[in-house]
């Protein structure tokens, strides 16, 4: 699990995590305008310090069940959990679910894994109570804390619009399935050019899973410009994927929904690779299957299509398993080993989607 990019590292403190009470009002005050300046300081439009105030936080220990980390007397992080939340959610509220908010980690303990730590509680909370799961949400155009929740176990759900055009990015954990060859999906980053460019063994390697829209030998300056604008869900036509071992946090493969087009519904799966020492273990029908969850559940489309070249029999058997039909050829699209091949196009559309959606998912 990558936790660095949030400003966690993998050596975590364990603070005590006790219910909080009306006698900390006056700290979890201090700590949430705390958290809010820091986020001011830092560009991230998401808290003020002037939001809060301890009318706030008797509502919210009123209301809600509110989470303390503490060390020894002082207070080191906290969360809230409430069960229904029709604000965020909207048609997508659930009351059978728990929904974390008010996350934050005093200056004093950032970058000791406890955000992580109380996450995984909450978790543990939201069983106990035998609520469906957790959900969570997350200013959209925070790209770095998206990845950070997506790394943790979040798949996305869709964006919203809670006011004043503040779009939030909403989040379900997906349980742990004990497979060691399960992949999660988050958005690509920088420190994934070097696998990037490992897996471009050759030009005929990279065009066969890249097309023509990266050229060998691909460097940083390209996937930078690949990157420029992406993973903005409500906004961006394009949203880039690393896939990642849960069990490790290896890095084995990548996948993105490009062309999203949503007056018309449809987008299209591109630039598909797994890990050359990967491959042959169901990780490239893992990643399809879960972009095809984000953009028929999360983006809610209506059409998702993509091109694979003939000779990739191991590849359109994955497309087919994961529910795509033949619908045309392009002749002669592309040459390989100097000859041309065809590039077979593929779709899918959300009835279908849903219809051939494995059990639970």
């Amino acid at each position: 699990m990558n936790t660095q990019e949030s400003g966690e590292s993998s050596s975590e403190q364990r603070p005590e995590m006790i219910r909080g009470g009306r006698e900390h009002s006056a700290d979890i005050l201090k700590l949430l305008r705390e958290a809010a300046g820091w986020m001011e300081s830092k560009g991230i439009n998401q808290w003020t310090p002037g939001q809060f105030s301890i009318r706030d936080v008797e509502d919210y220990l009123s209301s809600r069940e509110v989470y303390l980390a503490m060390e020894g007397a002082a207070l080191a992080g906290m969360f809230t959990l409430q069960f229904s939340d029709i604000q965020y959610w909207g048609d997508r509220n659930d009351e059978s679910y728990a929904y974390l908010h008010r996350l934050a980690v005093a200056k004093s303990h950032r970058g000791m894994g406890l955000g992580g730590q109380m996450i995984r509680f909450a978790l543990r909370r939201a069983e106990e109570r035998g609520c469906a799961g957790l959900r969570l949400d997350t200013v959209a155009h925070n790209i770095k804390l998206n990845r950070y929740y997506q790394s943790l176990g979040f798949h996305y759900m869709g964006t919203r619009d809670v006011g004043a055009g503040r779009l939030v990015n909403l989040y379900e954990y997906e349980a742990e399935t004990g497979d060691p060859g399960s992949v999660i999906l988050r958005y690509m980053g920088e420190a994934d050019y070097a696998l990037m460019k490992e897996w471009s063994v050759s030009p005929e390697y990279l065009k066969k899973w890249a097309g023509p829209s990266l050229s060998y030998p691909l460097d940083d300056r390209q996937l930078e410009r690949y990157l420029d604008g992406a993973n903005h869900p409500a906004e961006s036509g394009l949203l880039v994927y690393c896939a990642v071992l849960r069990a490790t946090g290896q890095t084995v493969g990548h996948i993105s929904l490009s062309g999203i087009d949503r007056e018309n519904g449809s987008a299209r799966i591109s630039r598909v690779v797994v890990d050359p020492g990967s491959q042959g273990r169901g990780i490239g029908l893992q990643m399809v299957r879960e972009v095809l969850r984000i953009g028929f559940e999360g983006l809610r489309l209506h059409r998702i299509s993509l091109g694979v070249f003939d000779f990739n029999t191991a590849a359109q058997k994955t497309y087919e398993t994961a529910g795509f039909t033949r619908e045309g050829i392009s002749r002669e699209a592309a040459t390989f080993g100097g000859r041309y091949a065809d590039c077979i196009e593929m779709g899918i559309l959300d009835r279908e989607w849903r219809a051939n959606r494995p059990s639970g998912k």
